[in-house]
């Protein structure tokens, strides 16, 4: 509201200036208090139907003869109360002499002015309504890519955990009729982890949590391979609070454990290190390069790179490659950002 009166105020003060200083300029100087009079009843009046403009511009047909219409009835009436006001005005200010009755010229003569403020009034609010239309797409466009991408990312989690489960039921049946107690054992590990994954509600975690849920899956392997399962994980506490998606390394830990080694000895390395705003996570193993590529173990590092690209874009990716003398290592990289829980 104060605004609209600041301005309108100051349409009037410079309005009225520039008619005094022409005055001057022509060699022939007046008053300034009439012309000061006569521009601010002249905007303060218009403004008094600039509430009923906007609505009316909204709600009509856009059509050149309802313009036309509300263009008549909009000069006629700010025509007439702004003849009133001057009379009240100037008779108050002791100027009787500079009032004027409404004639048919006069309201003739203000039409040229008020249409000029009517068509910049109508751009302004077609171009103002245009642009909270385009707004209002973008934010669409932008609530649907989350939605999206959010159903992607569940749906890659959904993929993971079968295969986690698939994965390690299979071991536990090889060890059922041979070593009961130690598939017995496994079982019960599996369900603290499947609690843990399950009540997950958030697609990213602390990296702490994460080294946790893997280390809970070390301990299954562990069961299963016994001392022939050799997993060092190299923690550096100063990292613990960064994020990371929820168990982004297990399948990645897994593949290396299977492609660790054979027989009684499998070796797998994991760290991780911060540089120049990149959190990078290693997950090495001695079983030969290439191995995690080979088919059956490729949704680890399939499933790894898609939920990297959704969550973090560019920024973020993952890459396997061999390392001299055997084996291979999976390098992860994504932006080193703090994790806040919710």
């Amino acid at each position: 509201m104060w605004p609209w009166f600041a301005l309108l105020v100051a349409i009037g003060v410079l309005r009225a200036t520039n008619r005094y200083l022409i005055d001057v300029a022509n060699g022939h100087p007046s008053l300034f208090t009439p012309k000061l009079i006569d521009e601010l009843t002249g905007s303060l009046s218009f403004g008094v139907f600039l509430p009923a403009l906007f609505l009316m511009l909204r709600r009509m047909p856009r059509t050149w003869l309802a313009h036309a219409g509300l263009f008549l009835a909009l000069s006629i009436a700010q025509t007439s109360l702004m003849i009133a006001f001057r009379q009240v005005v100037f008779r108050a200010a002791g100027m009787p002499e500079f009032a004027y009755p409404p004639t048919r010229w006069r309201y003739l003569m203000e039409m040229p002015t008020q249409l000029f403020f009517y068509v910049v009034i109508v751009a302004g609010v077609w171009l103002f309504d245009r642009y909270r239309e385009g707004r209002a797409r973008e934010l669409r466009a932008v609530q649907l890519e989350s939605a999206l991408s959010e159903a992607r990312l569940d749906a890659l989690r959904l993929q993971l955990n079968p295969h986690f489960l698939f994965n390690t039921l299979n071991a536990v049946s090889e060890l059922m009729y041979e070593r009961p107690r130690v598939a017995d054992e496994m079982l019960s590990r599996i369900g603290e982890l499947l609690r843990n994954t399950l009540s997950a509600s958030s697609h990213e975690h602390s990296l702490a949590e994460e080294w946790r849920l893997v280390s809970l899956y070390m301990d299954i392997q562990r069961v299963r391979f016994g001392d022939g399962l050799d997993v060092q994980v190299e923690t550096n506490p100063s990292l613990d609070d960064l994020r990371i998606p929820f168990l982004l390394l297990q399948p990645l830990v897994e593949n290396a454990i299977e492609h660790g080694g054979s027989g009684d000895g499998r070796r797998v390395r994991v760290d991780a290190s911060r540089e120049a705003g990149r959190l990078t996570v290693r997950v090495r193993d001695d079983g030969g390069s290439g191995a995690m590529a080979r088919p059956g173990h490729g949704i680890g590092l399939g499933n790894v790179g898609a939920r990297l690209r959704h969550l973090y874009g560019e920024e973020a990716g993952v890459r396997l490659e061999p390392v001299v003398g055997g084996g291979s290592v999976v390098s992860v990289w994504l932006p080193a950002r703090r994790w806040e829980a919710a």
